[in-house]
């Protein structure tokens, strides 16, 4: 793995428009750091989540309750919520503090700490690993990133211990755009084509 790849990306780069944020997120890591080393996976599905303006998304019309304060604050400041009652889901913050939006990370490709993911998820599994990390949920559980954890730090911070990084350098003509999933409550705005896919 190269040196670079794993320069950690500054606040700059998701102070930022959260559709560019999302695209140019396609091929970064996002390294989760443990005792037992760091656990590595290549960003290669996510989705744009635009705040007030996006009835998709949680603090659409600026809505603002316990669970969602922490879309307001600085950009790369990490969001995770339960769904279903049992699967965490995770977000970092984009675009200037107090214009809550977000990119939610959908699918990894595992880089580094393969056995520390399969043990996570409680899962044997051969050298295929593409769907060791293929959903918010699983990539969640292959992490161990949990909400009591990690919501609401800041993953710019020089302490942090989920960050990402520079990774790998992807070519646009790889990226296809589609409509997100799992928002049919959005009116028109299940229709806005604000998920970013690394084809393979």
């Amino acid at each position: 793995m190269k040196e670079d790849s794993l320069v950690k990306l500054n606040r700059e780069f998701f102070n930022r428009d959260t559709e560019i944020v999302a695209k140019e997120l396609l091929g970064k890591y996002l390294v989760r750091k443990t005792e037992k080393g760091n656990i590595i996976g290549k960003i290669i599905e996510d989705e744009a989540y635009l705040g007030p303006n996006d009835k998709g998304c949680h603090t659409y019309n600026y809505k603002k309750t316990k669970r969602t304060q922490t879309m307001y604050d600085t950009p790369g400041t990490l969001y995770i919520y339960l769904i279903y009652g049992m699967y965490h889901c995770l977000n970092v913050i984009t675009e200037p503090k107090g214009m809550p939006c977000a990119v939610l990370i959908r699918q990894l490709y595992p880089v580094e700490g393969i056995e520390i993911m399969k043990k996570n998820r409680k899962i044997k599994i051969g050298k295929n690993y593409k769907n060791l990390l293929d959903g918010p949920g699983k990539l969640c559980i292959g992490l161990n990133i949990t909400k009591d954890l990690f919501n609401g730090k800041d993953s710019c911070a020089s302490n942090a211990n989920l960050i990402f990084t520079e990774g790998e350098l992807i070519d646009n003509k790889s990226i296809s755009v589609q409509k997100r999933i799992g928002i049919d409550y959005a009116e028109e705005d299940k229709d806005r084509l604000l998920r970013f896919k690394l084809n393979n």
